[in-house]
């Protein structure tokens, strides 16, 4: 273990080692979200290049990615708050990788909720490896701040991957060359392809400039001491902890209005404005995340000011920055699911972003002030645990069972 100085602001090394992770948490943010954006071309008879589903069946593939992610997160967090987190996340980039360049290649649903499943797999070591790391490299007065930056990475994949993975699906299909005729390579797949390639690339450079960050503030007189315990005993020390409780339920809840956003809100803006003003997957994919990106954008870094600022005066300071970042995207849902109006929507989402984003900068650091240092990535993996539990085990299958019902009377229940 390595300490460092209480006065000052964290590690050395720590602004490298946060562009490192945030390199890391892009491309995997962007790898799991990209399915997201090339929906109608899933939709398509196979006969056109599609897999031929419908809604109800597109509904499954969140949760064959989420359950398999969080049901995992336990053993990934505990293997990162023991092991080496530099192998932890260079494996997880690359298996990513690999997974979804599989996917490109599957040719029905089933194949689909496999890789799906496997990239759920490949991605669940990383994250909590890398807040862990994150914790580790930057004092509480500026790890809000570090983590709304860090958070920047996945704001910047979800509008990559909305507006060039519809851009790609958009492309007619290509003949390979060199194989026969009937070899050719539709865009949803080749989108597939592009991203994983950019993955590999970026696990190439950080495997020549990732080192693994020091364990700071584990104290061998306290908790779990510098070394950690069992994995029970890690549980033991976080349950004990009462405000744990409230934020795994409030981690669920921000997990259902992620999934509306990143999931169901592209189909329904397709639903809306195909037909009345000719959207295509890039316009929808680039609509959807825009606005609330930006929005999200700057919640992240003002939320994140705000909260360090605020913590030196209280150590419910992050609390209330979630509170107020709650209290103004609730309404904004309403709005997005009830209005048809670009200009309105845009206003909506914009401060939807910025809601949503002022929590998520606030989140982990929160538990963070409270956790045992050595048990901080198995709490971040007990977290995603909860989105697996309690939201993605019913909710996109629950609500495309119903759209699929309204569709075929000929209405939408997406807004």
């Amino acid at each position: 273990m390595r300490s460092i100085d209480h006065t000052s602001p964290g590690t050395p090394d720590r602004w490298y080692l946060l562009s490192y992770v945030a390199t890391t948490y892009f491309t995997i943010y962007a790898h799991r979200n990209l399915i997201n954006y090339i929906q109608p071309s899933l939709l398509l008879p196979i006969a056109d290049g599609g897999l031929g589903l419908d809604e109800a069946q597109l509904s499954w593939v969140g949760p064959a990615w989420q359950l398999p992610y969080c049901f995992s997160q336990l053993f990934a967090g505990y293997l990162s708050d023991r092991f080496s987190r530099r192998r932890v996340i260079l494996s997880s980039l690359l298996a990513s990788s690999i997974c979804l360049a599989m996917i490109g290649l599957v040719g029905n649903l089933q194949e689909l909720l496999i890789g799906r499943g496997l990239l759920g797999f490949a991605q669940a070591c990383a994250v909590p490896a890398m807040a862990g790391a994150i914790a580790d490299c930057f004092r509480p007065r500026t790890r809000s701040k570090a983590m709304a930056i860090y958070l920047f990475s996945y704001n910047a994949a979800v509008i990559v991957a909305g507006k060039y993975g519809g851009a790609i699906a958009d492309l007619p299909a290509r003949h390979i060359p060199g194989t026969p005729e009937t070899w050719v390579v539709h865009g949803w797949r080749l989108s597939h392809f592009v991203f994983a390639a950019v993955g590999v690339v970026a696990w190439l450079v950080l495997l020549k400039v990732l080192r693994e960050p020091p364990r700071t503030e584990r104290r061998e007189d306290r908790g779990l001491g510098t070394e950690g315990g069992t994995v029970w005993q890690t549980l033991a020390q976080i349950v004990r902890v009462p405000s744990f409780h409230l934020m795994y339920l409030t981690f669920a809840c921000a997990g259902i209005v992620v999934r509306i956003s990143r999931f169901w809100m592209p189909q329904h803006f397709h639903n809306i404005f195909h037909e009345s003003l000719g959207w295509n997957q890039e316009d929808v994919g680039s609509f959807s995340t825009l606005w609330i990106q930006i929005g999200s954008m700057t919640g992240l870094l003002s939320g994140g000011v705000l909260a360090d600022r605020l913590v030196r005066r209280t150590i419910r300071g992050r609390v209330w920055v979630q509170l107020g970042g709650w209290v103004l995207l609730t309404p904004c849902l309403v709005v997005i699911g009830t209005q048809e109006s670009p200009m309105v929507l845009r206003v909506a989402m914009l401060l939807l972003g910025l809601g949503l984003g002022a929590y998520q900068a606030n989140f982990w650091t929160a538990s963070f002030d409270v956790i045992d240092p050595a048990a901080r990535a198995t709490t971040i993996g007990l977290f995603n645990l909860s989105s697996g539990l309690l939201v993605s085990t019913w909710f996109d299958p629950f609500l495309g069972w119903i759209e699929t019902g309204a569709q075929q009377q000929g209405e939408s229940i997406l807004g």
